[in-house]
């Protein structure tokens, strides 16, 4: 059969970005990418950043890769760097050594 052929793009988001495809949301990620030569198919954010961060995200149109890395039975590490305006204690360090639990509002 016919080898399916994806697109992987690397990007960095700027503050004010919103990682949605939703066209309807301003300032969305697809929008700010704008048109790729080559691509055509619909890209996903691989992941999130907030709004008001910055930084790198991939982006790509293979599903499955996008299901897989993100699917929180996986249990992948995921490391970011942080600045901060003010120094952090070693109490600070300690507590996010020790993780930090996600859940969700209601």
């Amino acid at each position: 059969g016919e080898r399916v052929r994806f697109s992987y793009l690397k990007m960095w988001k700027r503050r004010g970005v919103v990682c949605t495809t939703d066209r309807r949301v301003r300032g969305n990620i697809l929008d700010e990418l704008g048109e790729v030569e080559g691509v055509g198919e619909r890209l996903f954010p691989i992941g999130r950043l907030d709004k008001d961060s910055s930084g790198l995200i991939l982006l790509t149109s293979d599903g499955g890769l996008t299901n897989t890395l993100l699917r929180a039975g996986e249990r992948k590490r995921k490391e970011y760097i942080v600045t901060t305006h003010v120094p952090a204690t070693d109490a600070d360090i300690a507590r996010l050594a020790a993780g930090v639990v996600l859940t969700r509002r209601s």
